[in-house]
């Protein structure tokens, strides 16, 4: 699931090379074996959807709660380095 556009796809991993994998992996995060079941359901038979990320589904939760945290720990990383160039 790609945390930050909401859209959810289907892919099988032993049929990508190494290098596809990572660029995906890059923008698409893998979902939660606990919430597998309900990505099943809102892919159905197809590849692709868009999930509406204002509903309170867990989901969505999971999506908006990993991407906040991404976002802290990139916002840490560069005040860290901030600080350590502003002691010189």
């Amino acid at each position: 699931m790609n945390i930050d556009t909401g859209e959810l796809r289907r892919f099988n991993a032993e049929e990508l090379t190494k290098e596809e994998q990572e660029e995906l992996f890059e923008r698409f995060r893998p979902v939660p074996e606990e919430l597998s079941q309900e990505a099943n359901a809102l892919l159905g038979d197809k590849e692709s959807v868009m999930v509406d990320m204002t509903k309170d589904t867990p989901l969505v939760q999971w999506a908006n709660h990993t991407r906040k945290s991404t976002k802290e720990k990139h916002k840490a990383k560069i005040a860290k380095a901030s600080k350590r160039k502003n002691r010189r």
